[in-house]
């Protein structure tokens, strides 16, 4: 009767313990200390002055340790087990065996496998013992114990199948570690390069947002090093199994085709070999347009980074796949991808997919949120708008009319000290979603601005007091903003509740033209868990001064003079003219050249408090104000519509 024969090959097994087999025993060890040890030694503490402390989330616990293992571990374990896909006598040797590769590569694998999962299990053998022995379970759940173990299992399998994958796609070791961070960084690293680049083309682009909301979605090495603050979702469980079968099936895949003689050689696969030299002049060129653009804020420049970028990119490819430096006669290839590349910065700067001009219509747009910065959308714990996104048929209206108005009055010019940022993000009916930011002069958009800014519905989505809900307020402080007088306390439920009443009601009324007003007061509102809501007060909010008045919180409702020494006023021009310098040193310059002139008048300085704003650099003129003991000295700006007469007079000599 015939044997059978087993499919496992005891001897593979053998030599891949031999090559790689210390990498196990090294996790191990690691691992037990970074976590189990960890522990011990945090419950056998009895010092009173240091609390034993453990955290709800394991990967807290040790975790730039926990973290390094992760990311290196698989990718060293890889690198040594596959090593003989480099070398050409181990390649022929290995190859030589009376196995077919189909069995080797599962052998080889699947001995990395055991080496990864082994000791991770061994260690959450450990905790659980831990737990069921000691006081662990009073600090974390079993759960808690799984979840580690499953998280940090599949990370392992994801990054080492990565690097198993490229090293079917190399020929040497060392590119085959920096090829597989280069993989799994590449979405997330192309993401900010093109985001970048869009910017700088199209008007509108929101980088920032998709920087600070979505970079992180696009690489499981990113996702990796969040573990500590943030646990994998079902999701992110999803696409890692996902990601990890198909590194697994493109690796067993390309090892049957891949030919033992391409050992040393940089990309094994000829079809590969032009995606991985275009790849590199792309991303180059997307750097180079980046660094230029950074350092010089011109286009010429940025164009010129662009190209030599790319020159430098598609060189450094050609070198490493034909492993000399004398490939400068290739450069046909070249030419065809910068053709390419200036097809597509041409279709995308002329906005041939109408990305700039692009405008919901009204029937399309469910929601829309407006303000100056996309932090209000974000889960920063000082957002107290719960929904900050606009309903309103008719305030969304507005929104439209505004966003036409800001394309009408187009500017490329990126953001600077005198423009003002708008956010945009509308929802739309079909679940697609339409994001825009934009750099403008907001005189150039006042009038549909202001229409918007006076709606009941904006307002209410976009200033913090209507997140306040005034039962839970413990205390209210009221400062003055220029003065620097000592704070004003209430800390009376029924006087909170009504001085915030008053307050939303204040804000219903404010006016575009009031925001830019330099505020009289400042409110600060103490909330639960020791956070803060701010409102501003303005000389136009005369019903909150009179409550504060007839409350017996202040004598007189006028901005208090005590403390101002004296005002300078000169035209804008020319206090803009001696900047850098400090407002105080301007002032002397100014004094000595007879231009402006100096108010110590009580009277006339607190009729200036009223109509100063804070822009000076687009005002008319400029007002600087020094104070008695603090000896501190502030710019703010005064627009010529609003100047009492005894200014215009002056200008007017």
């Amino acid at each position: 009767m015939p044997s059978k024969t087993s499919w496992i090959n005891k001897e593979v097994i053998t030599l891949s313990l031999r090559n790689a087999g210390w990498v196990g025993i090294v996790y191990f060890i690691a691992l037990l200390f970074s976590l189990p040890v960890a522990i011990l030694g945090r419950l056998s503490n009895e010092d009173p002055s240091y609390p034993i402390t453990i955290e709800h989330n394991l990967f807290m616990i040790q975790y730039p340790i926990q973290v390094g293992l992760m990311l290196f571990i698989p990718v060293i374990l890889s690198l040594f087990l596959f090593r003989y896909l480099h070398v050409k006598q181990a390649g022929d040797f290995i190859h030589s065996l009376p196995l077919h590769r189909r069995k080797l590569f599962f052998h080889f694998t699947g001995t990395g496998l055991g080496l990864l999962i082994i000791p991770i299990l061994l260690n959450t053998i450990i905790l659980l013992s831990l737990y069921t022995l000691t006081d662990l379970h009073e600090f974390i759940g079993i759960g808690d114990i799984f979840i580690w173990c499953g998280t940090t299992i599949l990370v392992n399998l994801l990054l080492f199948t990565a690097s198993t994958f490229v090293a079917m796609i190399t020929g040497l070791t060392a590119v085959q570690g920096a090829l597989t961070y280069i993989l799994l960084l590449l979405p997330a690293g192309m993401f900010v390069l093109i985001c970048y680049s869009l910017k700088n083309f199209l008007y509108g682009f929101p980088e920032d947002y998709y920087f600070s909301v979505q970079m992180e979605e696009y690489s499981p090495l990113i996702k990796a090093a969040y573990l500590e603050d943030n646990l994998l979702s079902g999701t992110d469980v999803l696409m890692f199994i996902v990601i990890t079968l198909v590194f697994y099936g493109l690796s067993y895949f390309l090892y049957q085709s891949r030919k033992v003689e391409v050992a040393s050689q940089a990309i094994v696969h000829p079809i590969l070999r032009p995606l991985f030299k275009y790849g590199i002049s792309f991303c180059f060129m997307l750097f180079g347009g980046m660094y230029f653009n950074g350092v010089y804020q011109s286009v010429a420049w940025t164009l010129f980074g662009y190209f030599f970028g790319s020159l430098i990119g598609y060189y450094i490819g050609q070198m490493i796949l034909e492993k000399h430096w004398r490939v400068f006669r290739h450069w046909k290839g070249y030419a065809g991808f910068a053709i390419c590349m200036v097809l597509v910065g041409i279709g995308i700067r002329f906005d041939l997919f109408n990305y700039e001009k692009k405008v919901p219509d009204m029937a399309d747009v469910e929601t829309v949120h407006v303000s100056d910065t996309f932090y209000s959308l974000t889960d920063n714990p000082e957002n107290l708008i719960e929904d900050p996104f606009i309903k309103d048929q008719k305030t969304i209206q507005a929104v439209l009319d505004l966003h036409k108005e800001i394309l009408d009055n187009q500017d490329h010019d990126t953001q600077s000290d005198r423009k003002s940022q708008i956010f945009l993000y509308y929802k739309l009916k079909n679940g697609h979603k339409l994001v825009r930011n934009y750099w403008v002069n907001t005189e150039d958009i006042e009038s549909e601005y202001a229409t918007l800014y006076k709606m009941k519905n904006y307002k209410e989505v976009t200033e913090q007091i209507y997140g306040v809900d005034s039962n839970k307020v413990d205390k209210i402080t009221i400062y003055n903003e220029i003065s620097n007088n000592s704070g004003i306390t209430i800390s009376d439920p029924a006087e909170i509740r009504e001085a915030i009443d008053i307050l939303k009601e204040g804000t219903y009324q404010e006016s575009f033209e009031d925001r830019r007003k330099v505020k009289l007061y400042n409110v600060e509102l103490l909330l639960p868990d020791g956070m803060y809501a701010h409102a501003d007060v303005k000389h136009t909010d005369k019903k909150f001064l009179s409550w504060l008045k007839d409350k017996g919180y202040v004598d007189d409702t006028n901005v208090k003079t005590s403390s101002i020494e004296s005002m300078y006023v000169t035209a804008q021009a020319d206090f803009i003219d001696r900047l850098p310098q400090s407002p105080e040193q301007t002032v002397s310059d100014l004094k000595e050249k007879d231009i402006g002139f100096e108010i110590k008048d009580t009277e006339q300085i607190e009729s200036l408090m009223t109509r100063l704003v804070y822009d000076y650099e687009e005002s008319d003129y400029a007002v600087i104000i020094r104070h008695k003991n603090e000896g501190n000295v502030q710019a703010y700006g005064l627009q010529k519509k609003d100047a009492p007469s005894f200014i215009k007079e002056k200008f007017d000599e």
